[in-house]
C-alpha cells in the first residue's frame, strides 16, 4: 500500500509538473512571441501614421533644404518600418498580411521617390500647373498608402489580440481539462488527493480564469489583476498587467495622434490658423449661404524675407504666429481667416461692402505697424503688411449651383485681390489696396 500510495503520489506529482510545464509554455507563449508581435505592430501604427504628416512636409517644400530635410525624415520612417516588418515576418505572423505591407512599403517608397524627384524640379523650374497637378496627385496617393499600411498594421494588431484572447480561453480549457484529471486522481488518493485538488482551484484555477476574465472584458481594468504573493500565477498577472497598461498607453497614443493629424490636415502646423483646404471648403460654404456681398482679402508681410535674413528663421516663425495672433484678435467670429503659405494669409469678410472691409483691414495694418515685435532675443522687429482687398457678390447663387461654379466664384475672387495685394506692394507697401472692379457671380 506504501508503494502504491507512493506510485500514485510520484504520478499525481509527475502529471500535475507535466501540467504545469505545458502552462507555463504556453504562457511564455503568450507574454513574449505574441506580445511582442502585438507591441510591433502597435509601434507600425504609430509610424505607417507618422508617414502621412511627414509625405505632407516633402510636398509643400520649397527649397532644396526643406526637400531634402523632409526627404531624410521619411527615409527614416520608411527603414524604421521596414525594420519592424521584418521583425513581424521573424516571429511568424501572418505571411498574406505581411506581404500587403510590404508591397505597400514599397509603393510607398517608389511614391516617395517620385514625390522627391517632382519636387526637385518644382524648386529648380519654379511655380507650374501641371507640375502641382502631379505633385498633389502623388502627395494625396502617399496620404493614402501610408493610411492603408497603418489599417493594415491595425488589423494586425487587432487579429493579435485576437489570438491572445483565444490562447487565453484555452488556457482555461487546459486547466479544467487538468482540473478533472486531478478529480479522478482524488478519488484513488481520498483525502491526500482532495486537499491537491482544492488547493490547485483555489490558488491556481480561479486565478488564472480570473486573469482570462479580466483579458478578455471590453475593457480592461490594470487593477483587477491579482498579484499578490511570488508564484508563476502572480509574475504571469504582473507580467500581463504591465503588457495590458502599455497597450492601453499606446492606444491612447494613437487616438491623440489621430486627433492631431486630423487637426493638422485642415490646420497649419505653425500658427495654428486654417490652411488653404480649410479656407476653400470655409468659403465655399459661406459663399452658398451668404445673402450680401463678402470681402475677400489677401495679406502679405512686407520684407518678410528680410526678417529671416537678418534674424533667422526662428525668429520669421515667431514673427508669423504674433501676426497670426494679431490678425485673429482683430477679426470677428463670423470673418474666416487662414495662412495660404510662407508670409500670406488670406481672409473673407462678411461686412457687406468695400468701405466696410476696408476699415476692418487698415485697423489691422495699423495695428501691426505701430507696435514693434520683440522676438525670442530681445530684437526688436517693425512690421507692416499689405492686403489685396476686392467685393465679391455671390447673392445671384442658387442652393442647386454646383460646386464647380463655386469653386471658379472663388478664384476669380482670389485672383482678383491677389492682383490688389500686388498693386499695393507696388504703391509702396504698408497699406491696403482694392480691386477696381466687384467679381460678379454672374460674370463668373
Amino acid at each position: 500500500m506504501t508503494l502504491l500510495i507512493l506510485a500514485l503520489i510520484i504520478g499525481v506529482t509527475a502529471i500535475m509538473s507535466r501540467a504545469f510545464e505545458r502552462l507555463h509554455d504556453q504562457v511564455d507563449t503568450l507574454t513574449s512571441t505574441e506580445m511582442e508581435n502585438l507591441m510591433t505592430s502597435v509601434r507600425l501604427v504609430q509610424q505607417a501614421e507618422s508617414l502621412i504628416n511627414l509625405g505632407l512636409g516633402l510636398s509643400v517644400a520649397n527649397s532644396h533644404a526643406e526637400r531634402r530635410q523632409a526627404l531624410i525624415n521619411l527615409t527614416d520612417r520608411t527603414l524604421w518600418v521596414n525594420q519592424l516588418t521584418a521583425r513581424l515576418a521573424q516571429q511568424g505572423g501572418n505571411p498574406d498580411l505581411i506581404n500587403q505591407v510590404r508591397v505597400t512599403q514599397a509603393q510607398l517608397r517608389d511614391n516617395i521617390t517620385e514625390l522627391n524627384e517632382l519636387v526637385s524640379l518644382r524648386i529648380d523650374a519654379g511655380q507650374q500647373a501641371g507640375l502641382e497637378r502631379q505633385i498633389n496627385s502623388l502627395s494625396h496617393n502617399n496620404r493614402e498608402l501610408a493610411g492603408q499600411l497603418a489599417v493594415l498594421m491595425g488589423y494586425f494588431s487587432a487579429t493579435m489580440r485576437q489570438q491572445m484572447v483565444a490562447q487565453s480561453e484555452q488556457l482555461a480549457t487546459d486547466i479544467h481539462v487538468q482540473q478533472r484529471n486531478l478529480i479522478a486522481l482524488a478519488l484513488l488518493l481520498l483525502v491526500f488527493a482532495l486537499l491537491a485538488g482544492v488547493y490547485f482551484e483555489v490558488v491556481v484555477v480561479r486565478r488564472i480564469l480570473q486573469m482570462q476574465r479580466n483579458v478578455s472584458a471590453p475593457v480592461v481594468d490594470v487593477n483587477a489583476f491579482d498579484t499578490r504573493g511570488g508564484d508563476e500565477i502572480s509574475s504571469l498577472a504582473k507580467t500581463v498587467r504591465s503588457y495590458v497598461q502599455r497597450i492601453q498607453y499606446q492606444e491612447a497614443r494613437m487616438r491623440e495622434a489621430h486627433q492631431e493629424l486630423t487637426f493638422l490636415a485642415e490646420h497649419d502646423a505653425l500658427t495654428g490658423l486654417a490652411n488653404r483646404r480649410h479656407f476653400q471648403a470655409a468659403a465655399r460654404r459661406l459663399l452658398r449661404q451668404s445673402r450680401q456681398p463678402l470681402c475677400v482679402a489677401i495679406g502679405d508681410i512686407d520684407h518678410f524675407k528680410q526678417v529671416n535674413d537678418r534674424f533667422g528663421h526662428a525668429a520669421g516663425d515667431q514673427v508669423l504666429v504674433e501676426v497670426s495672433r494679431q490678425l485673429s484678435e482683430g477679426l470677428r467670429e463670423s470673418d474666416i481667416l487662414a495662412r495660404f503659405g510662407g508670409e500670406e494669409f488670406a481672409i473673407i469678410l462678411p461686412a457687406g461692402s468695400l468701405e466696410a472691409g476696408h476699415q476692418v483691414l487698415d485697423k489691422l495694418r495699423s495695428q501691426i505697424a505701430t507696435k514693434p515685435f520683440s522676438s525670442s532675443h530681445k530684437h526688436e522687429i517693425h512690421l507692416s503688411m499689405s492686403f489685396g482687398l476686392v467685393l465679391i457678390d455671390a447673392t445671384p447663387l442658387l442652393s442647386e449651383t454646383d460646386e464647380q461654379q463655386i469653386e471658379s466664384l472663388l478664384d476669380a475672387a482670389l485672383r482678383a485681390a491677389d492682383k490688389a495685394l500686388y498693386a499695393a506692394k507696388r504703391q509702396g507697401r504698408n497699406q491696403v489696396a482694392v480691386a477696381p472692379e466687384t467679381v460678379y457671380a454672374q460674370a463668373v
